[in-house]
């Protein structure tokens, strides 16, 4: 292994090959990227792949599109199969709440750049003819969206980085950083040290260790998701058959979760409630997990089951083939930690990546572009890790983190706070302003009050209340 490399990165799943690509593309070829395994070892290899485009936030929307743009790209480039299928995502709205939010969106993607249509009932059964919702009010549909195949645009991106004069080291463990007396960085590993002026942390479910190793307690705990993947489903059939387009992907609140083609079958993703969401690693990965899964846990979704039969009948008419739990990185808002670390010059986290599939692409593009450039040509800061303070240690973290996952397919509202792990932080005329009927929001982990409420009107602390 080379002794010597301008940026070090440290991982090798879809982020970190991201990443790598990324800064061979803008020039930087002297990189070095450090795999304990094998490529996609970690949360890549059992990823469902899907690239959902939906995103309230402008910036986190045109971050998004930059993915679905590389991903684009990368097969013509490289010559590696990704196994792009642009099929589309259809979201369905059974309640006024979900249909307006659905519609306050069509600005918001106009701005992002994104194809999205407002659908009727009727149109969106077109799309979806084995959906049996009887209380659907309409849907929202990205026909741009599709799902990949994870480790093989990983390996595409690593390829793409090779190509241009970047290195990957394989079976090399990262076990420790040191400050040299030039300002550069030691990075320690099993196969010998090398110097390097810039390092970047994309370890995924070891974020943890690796923060502990460089000082860092990373707000970041990984979380255990589960699909299932049918035998072949008759209607799927019989539409390949018929030259059918593959119908998009589906997401409906009535089941909370997302169902799509695999192969002659569905795969069918649930998402599990806090009440029944587990945790993983929280004290560092077990020695023995590697390129591993978990037993399934049916008992933690089998609400979605029962109800994503009722709504797709064609589910309960074939058995199922495989089931796929591992875990993934979640944060407190579901969003990345990307950018530099704090109190380390020249260290940068792509850490906490929920989903590396989905972000890997725009990651590798504007991390790259902040450390090569000294900044982004699109605003970035929500990503930023630096966005929690000193109270997001490990016991906010795991509340956070169970109610990020465990709330992910609520209806969610402008400005809301949600109410885990609170309160933090408060000021001296917290009870006297709770009193006077204040309604608590939150800021840097501060109780702060939104509004006061009048006498004789009930004041719904929204610390204690679960929007609906």
């Amino acid at each position: 292994m080379q002794t010597h490399a301008r940026v070090v990165i440290v991982g090798g799943g879809c982020v970190g090959a991201g990443i790598l690509y990324g800064l061979a593309k803008r020039g930087w070829t002297d990189v070095a990227l450090l795999e304990r395994t094998q490529l996609t070892a970690g949360s890549t290899w059992h990823a469902a792949g899907l690239i959902p485009s939906y995103a309230r936030n402008i910036n986190v929307g045109r971050m998004i599109n930059k993915t679905i743009e590389i991903y684009e790209g990368l097969e013509a480039e490289t010559g590696q199969p990704v196994g792009w299928h642009k099929c589309g995502q259809l979201r369905i709205a059974n309640s006024r709440d979900r249909l307006d939010e659905y519609k306050s969106y069509m600005s918001v993607a106009e701005v992002q750049g994104m194809r999205a249509q407002l659908l009727t009932p009727d149109e969106a059964r077109k799309l979806w003819p084995l959906l049996d919702n009887k209380e659907m009010l309409g849907a929202l549909y990205h026909p741009d969206d599709g799902h990949i195949a994870p480790a093989d645009v990983t390996h595409a991106m690593a390829k793409g980085a090779r190509d241009l004069g970047a290195k990957v080291y394989l079976n090399t463990e990262v076990t420790g950083f040191k400050r040299t007396a030039g300002g550069e960085w030691l990075v320690q590993t099993n196969k010998g040290d090398i110097t390097c002026e810039h390092v970047i942390c994309a370890t995924g479910n070891y974020a943890r260790q690796t923060g502990a190793l460089l000082g860092l307690d990373i707000p970041a705990i990984p979380i255990l998701h589960q699909y299932w993947i049918t035998e072949a489903v008759p209607e799927v059939v019989e539409r390949k058959r018929a030259g059918r387009p593959e119908m998009p992907i589906l997401r409906d609140e009535g089941f909370e979760g997302y169902l799509r083609e695999e192969g002659d079958g569905l795969m069918f993703g649930p998402y599990e409630r806090a009440e029944h969401l587990k945790l993983f690693a929280e004290d560092g990965v077990p020695a023995w997990f590697g390129a591993d899964l978990l037993e399934e846990d049916f008992e933690a979704v089998s609400w979605n089951w029962e109800q994503a039969l009722r709504l797709v009948p064609a589910l309960g008419r074939v058995g199922i083939k495989a089931n796929v739990r591992g875990p993934f990185q979640m944060t407190a808002d579901e969003l990345p930690l990307m950018g530099p670390a704090w109190g380390l010059p020249n260290v940068w986290l792509a850490e906490g990546v929920p989903g590396g599939i989905l972000w890997g692409g725009t990651i590798g593009y504007y991390l790259s572009e902040r450390i090569v450039e000294g900044g982004n040509s699109l605003d970035t800061s929500d990503l930023d890790p630096r966005r929690f303070g000193d109270y997001a240690n490990k016991e906010w973290t795991r509340q956070k983190v169970r109610e990020a996952w465990g709330t992910h397919a609520e209806q969610k509202y402008p400005g809301q706070d949600m109410p885990a792990a609170r309160p933090q932080k408060t000021a001296p005329s917290y009870d006297r302003l709770t009193e006077l009927g204040a309604v608590w929001g939150v800021l840097n982990g501060w109780e702060m009050p939104n509004w006061f409420a009048r006498d004789g009107v009930e004041a719904k602390d929204q610390a204690s209340w679960r929007w609906t």
